[in-house]
C-alpha cells in the first residue's frame, strides 16, 4: 500500500513512537520557553504581520460573512484567528507544535508502510523532525504550521475519504495541492479532497456573485502578475508589461501564458532560479534570521520582495548578490553555504532513492508528489525554500531509501 493510496494496516509499536517523539517534544518545550522570552519572533514568519491584522480585524467585525468573503481564501487566516482568539499566540504555537510532533509519527508510519524497517523509518522521521522548516514553522504565525501537517496526515491516511478530507482541508489553507487528487485518481479521495474548496467557493458565490477562492494580495492572479514583472525586469522598459496600480496587480492565466510564449528564455531563466532555490536552499535562514534573529538589521532588507536577496540574484547574478551579502553578514553566508552543501547531499540521496524504487507504484507516487510541489512553484512570483516544505517529508523518506540503496550497492561491490 502506498502512503497516497491506502490505509495503514500495521501501526507502529507505541514505544517506538514514544522514543522518537520524547526528545523532540523536549526540544520544542525548550523552544517554547524561548518563545515566552521573545514573543516578537512569532511575527517573523512570512506574511505574519499581514495575517495578524486580518485576524484582529475579524475579532472586531460586525459583518461576519462580508469579512470572510473579502480576505482571500479562508484557511489562510481563519484557523489561526480562532486559535488566537481562544488563547493568544501561545495557544497557536502549542497546537502547531503538537501537529508537528504528530507529523513526525505519521512520517514514521508512512515509511514503515512503504517497506522500510523500523530503524530506517525512524531515521527518516528524525531527519524530517530536524529540518529547519519543521523546527521553526510551529513557532511562527505561518500557514505552513497547519498546512504541512495536514498534507502529511493525508498521506498517512491514504487515498480514502479520510485522506481526501485531510488534503481538502490543507488545500483550503494553501490551494497549491488542489490538483494532486487527480494524480492519485481515486474517486472517493478526489470527491472528499475537493469538497472543502467547493463549499468555500459556493459560499463566495452566494456572498459576492463570484465562484472563486477569494481575492487577496497573494492569490493566483497577483502571483502571476508579479512573476511576469520579475521576468520582464531584464527587458528594456518600453517592452515590459505595463505596471498596474494598487488593487489591480492581477494577471490572468492567458496573459501569463502569452508573456511566457513571447519570452521563453526569460521564463526558463526564472524557472531555473526557482529550481535552484528549491534544490539547494536548506531553510537554515529561517532559524538564524527569523527565529534566533541573529541579524535584525538585515532581516527586512534581505526579505524585501523588490530589493532583497532574491531580487539581487535576479538583477545582478548569484555570485555578485551573495558576495554583497557576505561583505555585510559573512556569518549568514557561511551558515547558508554549509546548509546548502548538506542539503544538496540530501537531495542527491532523495533522487537516488526515487530512482532505486522507480518500479514500485507506491514509491513512484511519493516521488511524483515532490515533483508536483516543485512544479507548483511556477505559479508564485518567486520560489523560496518554504515552498518546498510540504514535500520535505517525502524527500526524507526517499533520502533514507537512497542511502540504503547505496549501502547495498557498496556491499555488492565488496563481495
Amino acid at each position: 500500500m502506498t502512503a497516497a493510496s491506502g490505509a495503514l494496516h500495521s501501526p507502529v509499536v507505541p514505544m517506538g513512537a514514544v522514543r522518537l517523539v520524547a526528545p523532540l517534544a523536549a526540544l520544542h518545550a525548550a523552544m517554547f520557553a524561548y518563545d515566552l522570552r521573545h514573543p516578537e519572533r512569532f511575527l517573523n514568519g512570512d506574511r505574519a504581520l499581514e495575517r495578524i491584522e486580518v485576524m484582529r480585524g475579524f475579532a472586531q467585525s460586525n459583518d461576519l460573512s462580508g469579512y470572510l468573503a473579502s480576505h482571500g481564501i479562508v484557511g489562510d487566516w481563519l484557523p489561526h484567528a480562532l486559535l488566537y482568539l481562544a488563547g493568544g499566540q501561545y495557544l497557536v504555537i502549542a497546537v502547531q507544535v503538537v501537529l508537528a510532533l504528530l507529523s513526525v509519527v505519521w512520517v514514521l508510519q508512512i515509511a514503515r508502510r512503504l517497506g522500510l524497517d523500523e530503524r530506517a523509518a525512524s531515521a527518516a522521521a528524525c531527519l524530517y523532525a530536524l529540518l529547519p522548516h519543521t523546527l521553526v514553522f510551529p513557532h511562527e504565525l505561518s500557514s505552513e504550521g497547519l498546512f504541512v501537517p495536514l498534507v502529511v496526515l493525508a498521506f498517512r491516511l491514504g487515498a480514502n475519504g479520510a485522506g481526501g478530507l485531510a488534503l481538502g482541508l490543507a488545500t483550503l489553507i494553501r490551494p497549491l495541492t488542489v490538483l494532486w487528487p487527480f494524480v492519485v485518481f481515486r474517486r472517493t479521495f478526489v470527491v472528499m479532497a475537493l469538497a472543502p474548496l467547493l463549499l468555500w467557493m459556493s459560499f463566495m458565490f452566494a456572498v459576492t456573485g463570484e465562484f472563486s477562492m477569494g481575492r487577496s494580495g497573494h492569490d493566483l492572479g497577483n502571483n502571476l502578475y508579479f512573476r511576469m514583472q520579475r521576468m520582464a525586469s531584464e527587458l528594456p522598459k518600453a517592452e515590459r508589461p505595463p505596471e498596474r496600480g494598487p488593487g489591480e496587480t492581477k494577471a490572468t492565466l492567458g496573459e501569463y501564458a502569452g508573456f511566457v510564449a513571447a519570452h521563453p528564455v526569460l521564463a526558463a531563466k526564472h524557472s531555473a532560479r526557482d529550481l535552484g532555490v528549491l534544490t539547494a536552499k536548506s531553510g537554515i535562514e529561517r532559524v538564524v534570521i527569523d527565529y534566533l534573529d541573529f541579524y535584525p538589521e538585515s532581516r527586512r532588507e534581505l526579505q524585501d520582495g523588490e530589493s532583497g536577496w532574491r531580487a539581487q540574484v535576479e538583477q545582478r547574478g548569484v555570485a555578485a548578490a551573495l558576495l554583497e551579502v557576505f561583505r555585510q553578514q559573512p556569518g549568514l553566508i557561511i551558515s547558508s553555504a554549509i546548509g546548502a552543501a548538506l542539503f544538496l547531499v540530501f537531495m542527491a540521496l532523495a533522487a537516488y532513492g526515487a530512482y532505486s524504487r522507480v518500479r514500485s507504484r507506491e514509491w513512484l507516487l511519493l516521488a511524483a508528489f515532490v515533483v508536483y510541489i516543485f512544479a507548483s512553484a511556477q505559479v508564485v512570483d518567486a520560489a523560496h525554500s518554504r515552498h518546498r516544505a510540504p514535500a520535505e517529508f517525502a524527500l526524507c523518506i526517499l533520502a533514507v531509501a537512497g542511502w540504503l540503496a547505496l549501502r547495498r550497492r557498496g556491499e555488492k561491490h565488496v563481495r
